[in-house]
Parts: C-alpha cells; structure tokens; sequence
C-alpha cells in the first residue's frame, strides 16, 4: 500500500528557525516506507525574489521525483496583489504545483480579512485546493476564522492542517461535518483526537501527513493504531490526498 505525506516543508523557515532538505525528506521518506507526498515551503523572508527561489527548488524536487513528489505554493497573501496572482499562476500553471497554503500564524494573515480572501480567489481562479494551517497561533489559527471563505467558497476544496491542533479540534470537526469542501489532516493530534475524528468525519475526509520529518514515524504509528479496516487505510494513506489534489500517481 502506498504511503503519501500531504504536508512536508522543504527549506529554512525564517519564522521558525527550522531546517528540512531534499535529501532528509527522499532519506525519512525511504527508511519509513512512505511512497511520496506534497511539498510545500517553510516560511521564507517576504521578498519576492526568495518566494520564487524556495518554489524553484521544490520544483526541480519534483521534476527529479515525477509522479512522486508534488508543490504546493505558499507565499504571504500581504503581497501586492498582482504579485501573488503572478506567482501562483506561475506555480500552478507552469511549475505544476496542485495547492495553496496559507499560514495565518507566520504571514499574520487573519483567514477571513481581504488579503487572505484573495487567496482564495486565486485558488478558486486556478482550481486547486487551499491548505490552512489551525491550531498553533490563536485567534488566527482557530479554524472557526475560516468558516467565511470555506462558505463564501464552496468550490474551492479546503483542508484545514493539523485538525485544529490539540485544543479546537471540535472546531475542525464541525467544519468538516457541516461542508463538503472541508478537509482534515490532523497531524500532531492526539491518538485520541484522531480516533474521535475518524469516528466522526470518517476516513473520506482524513488525509495523512506528518509536517516535520522528525514527526513522520509517530504519525504513521498513530495512523496504524487507529485506522484497522483496510479499506479506510487506504483511504487516509493515500487516496483523501490523491482525490483533493487531483494527484497523478505513477
């Protein structure tokens, strides 16, 4: 069965000082059986020249790795506007990335305030999903300030990274529960966070992933603790992912 990591940030991330490379991620990625996944950036410093740089290297990652790795463009919506739409066409159209990530905690972006709706716009302009990041980094991160754009946007699919983290995963939820366009990937939950997810969106809406490499063993063991049918494994190691990006798998 394959393995797909819907989220894993390739680069250095200026906010948090964190570090990830091409050759970590294909070694974690080997040693753990995971087959591929999506990579989007670590939080860059906001100019353009250094969005477009970190897009290009996880670009050349994937047309090394066709069919296996995958982009997902992440740049500050406090761009000019102009700009972000000319990146984001530039990511989607011509370097194939299949996403959009928004991170309200590192671009201070509140999900519901102009800039932010723009992203949505774009994604809606050039069909994909967005992917926002909740939980750490209250009130932007609470996952009930998406709720706007998520129904303002319902052709737009969303998924809401990390499930609302450990304490407004009830919010991550009840999203999910109540629009078909909203999707969970709940890494760094609890395992019983994760169960009572499972029990409650079912796997259709649960994508695996695990953030941070160092995260990946840990969530594969939550995933194998929770998910026993193989049907549902299936569906949350690979195949929620594959059907929301619309993935092109070898």
């Amino acid at each position: 069965m394959r393995i797909l990591d819907a989220h894993v940030h390739l680069g250095e991330d200026c906010v948090f000082d964190e570090v990830q490379t091409e050759q970590e991620i294909i070694d974690t990625f080997n040693e753990y059986g995971v087959y591929g996944g999506i990579i989007q950036p670590f939080i860059p410093r906001m100019y353009i020249k250094d969005t477009m740089a970190i897009h290009d290297r996880i670009a050349a990652m994937t047309r090394a790795y066709p069919n296996r790795f995958f982009g997902m463009m992440s740049m500050n919506p406090h761009f000019y506007r102009e700009d972000y739409e000319k990146e984001a066409k530039r990511c989607i159209k011509e370097l194939g990335f299949v996403g959009i990530k928004l991170t309200p905690i590192a671009h201070a972006a509140h999900p519901s305030n102009k800039d932010s709706i723009m992203v949505f716009e774009v994604a809606r302009e050039l069909g994909v999903p967005v992917m926002v990041h909740t939980g750490a980094g209250v009130p932007f991160a609470d996952p009930m300030q998406i709720a706007k754009p998520i129904e303002a946007f319902p052709d737009v699919k969303v998924v809401l990274a990390h499930g609302g983290g450990a304490n407004m995963i009830t919010s991550a939820i009840y999203l999910a529960l109540r629009y078909d366009n909203v999707y969970l990937e709940p890494s760094w939950v609890s395992v019983m966070n994760l169960e009572g997810m499972y029990k409650q969106v079912g796997a259709s809406k649960i994508m695996f992933s695990s953030d941070m490499l160092a995260n990946l063993p840990v969530e594969l063991q939550k995933y194998n603790l929770v998910f026993k049918n193989e049907a549902d494994r299936e569906q949350v190691f690979y195949k929620t992912v594959t059907e929301v990006f619309s993935l092109k798998l070898a």
